[in-house]
């Protein structure tokens, strides 16, 4: 792809479009293709999007939706998904988009939805139809199922006129690893600024073809479909729940429909490695030319690995992005580009000046900030850090949100913003003018006297054959200087018990602090977000309240 398709691109931001608008000013032959359950397509130009959204819109309007007001969708990603969420976009109203629940606990489900519903106050929930049924006088807003709104569209009803796009496009729920989620509001503006700023960073534009099997409820997922649609790129999506399901089918989807570029955490990554060394399947990634790499930590050692096997499918040995973002930052503050190797950098060595040390891992840089971005590294008192130094990241850029929502529109901002600059609550450190995160401040395991990265233990620990990728947690114990890692695990007695000896043995060896306990727990059961992410401070509190679902324990 040449210079002017991304410029094309990111001019999108300069002249503030809306979501629809962008859509209207695709190139001919760009559009949405929304896969099944069995990988079956339907593809919607954008131009006929834009038309099934202005019709959705109208529904929604008879629905009692005003622009400005809230939207809650609730629904595995379908074409009727996206075609409302669009409708949402053309109309001005704003989608909250709620997580699926990740266990059967119907009871706590209803709890969390009322929650997140609470706090964004919408005019509507659109569902599916059993969860419509589910909620019904049980939430304090109407639930509408996606077929009656799909047949209420008859596209009757005043046209709306074209929402601005310095209005509210998306009520994003933060991940809440070390605290309650929390609502940030983002302008359509800045959804289709900040990828924009990404795309040319990276290097992706019109003319590209994005594969994503993302949540739309994560930022990473719909910030990227929103920005990439808008700015005329094409997207094939499938649902997340395709991909859990079989894994393969997300590297299928690329070499089947010439993927350019897609975007993943890092464990997706290795698990896609996995299965295709596993079970080999005959594919063609020499298109994919952009891997976005990001929303967790970065294992150097996983990316060599997953770059060994994939490489013999045509994965370029430049394909993989990392990249940094928040969504109090829109999404993208960091990033790298397919022009240049993933660039390692040692970890451990002495502390400089006041800043943290760092850990003991080979760490991941995630390259240059995005265009129109900017970034400090900070101590404990604010000071800034120079170059090498570890501290704490600050950001401030077009993409930087004013706060958390608050439900009558109040937007509060008191611990996150210092004059100016957003507080991210994440450790990093500059080198070579690139970003390198080491993790989260509140993660931080306090054990001997010092400080050390959760990270470190995790990742090491995930490693020894048998310990299921992504599923380790390590904390420390207040007051005590003794670190804890739990890691899920199966199998019989025997088996178990040598797995958890495994666990301690490989941590011995490699880490400057042994861990006081290793804990081997039954599949499924370690606390994570509804994006995912593991929740330290939750599997510490069940840790120590014994309600941890326990296999093995070694001291």
């Amino acid at each position: 792809m040449n210079r002017a398709h991304v410029q094309s691109f990111i001019a999108t931001e300069a002249t503030g479009f809306s979501i629809i608008e962008g859509l209207l000013r695709a190139p001919a032959g760009a559009g949405l293709a929304v896969l099944d359950d069995d990988l079956s397509p339907r593809y919607i130009p954008y131009g006929e999007l834009a038309e099934l959204a202005q019709m959705a819109a109208k529904a929604l309007r008879a629905h009692g939706v005003a622009p400005g007001d809230r939207v809650c969708l609730l629904s595995p990603t379908t074409k009727d998904l996206l075609i409302t969420l669009f409708g949402i976009w053309r109309l001005g109203a704003v989608p909250v988009v709620l997580p699926r629940p990740r266990r059967a606990d119907a009871e706590a489900f209803v709890e969390e939805v009322r929650r997140r519903v609470k706090a964004a106050a919408p005019m509507l929930l659109v569902t599916t139809e059993k969860s419509a049924a589910l909620f019904a006088a049980r939430i304090p807003v109407p639930a509408v199922s996606l077929r009656v709104l799909r047949e209420s569209t008859n596209g009757t009803g005043q046209t709306p006129p074209m929402p601005d796009p310095d209005s509210i496009g998306l009520l994003q729920f933060t991940s809440g690893t070390t605290a309650a989620s929390r609502a940030v509001p983002v302008t359509q503006a800045q959804l289709i600024g900040n990828i924009a700023a990404a795309g040319e960073r990276a290097g992706f534009g019109r003319g590209d073809t994005f594969v994503s099997w993302l949540p739309l409820y994560h930022d990473m997922g719909i910030v990227s479909l929103s920005g990439i649609a808008a700015g005329g790129a094409s997207v094939v999506m499938m649902a997340t729940e395709t991909f859990v399901q079989q894994p393969s089918c997300w590297l299928r989807t690329i070499s089947d429909y010439k993927g350019t570029f897609t975007a993943a955490p890092n464990f997706a990554y290795g698990l896609a490695a996995k299965v295709q060394e596993l079970r080999p399947a005959a594919l063609n990634l020499s298109t994919l030319r952009i891997a976005i790499n990001g929303a967790e930590a970065i294992d150097a050692d996983g990316l060599a690995r997953t770059q060994g096997v994939l490489g013999r499918y045509g994965f370029g040995e430049h394909a993989m992005c990392p990249m940094y973002g928040l969504a109090e930052a829109t999404l993208a503050v960091s990033g790298s580009d397919h022009r240049t190797p993933v660039r390692v950098v040692e970890g451990g060595g002495e502390r400089l000046g006041s800043g943290e040390v760092r850990p003991g891992r080979p760490l991941v840089s995630c390259g240059p900030t995005v265009p129109g971005t900017e970034i400090r590294l900070v101590g404990e008192a604010g000071e800034t850090l120079p170059a090498g130094a570890v501290g704490e990241v600050l950001v401030k850029g077009p993409g930087v949100t004013p706060g958390y929502w608050s439900a009558g529109g109040h937007i509060d901002s008191a611990d996150t913003h210092r004059e100016g600059w957003l507080a991210t609550g994440d450790l990093g450190f500059l080198d070579a003018g690139e970003l390198v995160i080491c993790g989260r401040i509140k993660d931080m395991v306090i054990a001997g006297g010092r400080n050390l990265y959760p990270e470190d233990y995790e990742m090491v620990a995930e490693r020894v054959p048998g310990v299921r990728a992504g599923n380790v947690v390590a904390f420390s114990l207040p007051g005590q200087e003794r670190m804890v890692v739990l890691a899920e695990g199966q199998g019989d007695s025997a088996r178990v018990d040598a797995l958890a000896r495994g666990v301690m043995d490989a941590l011995r060896e490699t880490t400057e602090h042994a861990p006081h306990e290793v804990l081997l727990i039954k599949p499924g059961t370690l606390p994570k977000t509804s994006s995912g992410k593991r929740q330290r401070r939750a599997a510490r509190v069940m840790y120590e309240n014994g309600e941890l679902d326990v296999l093995t324990s070694v001291r």
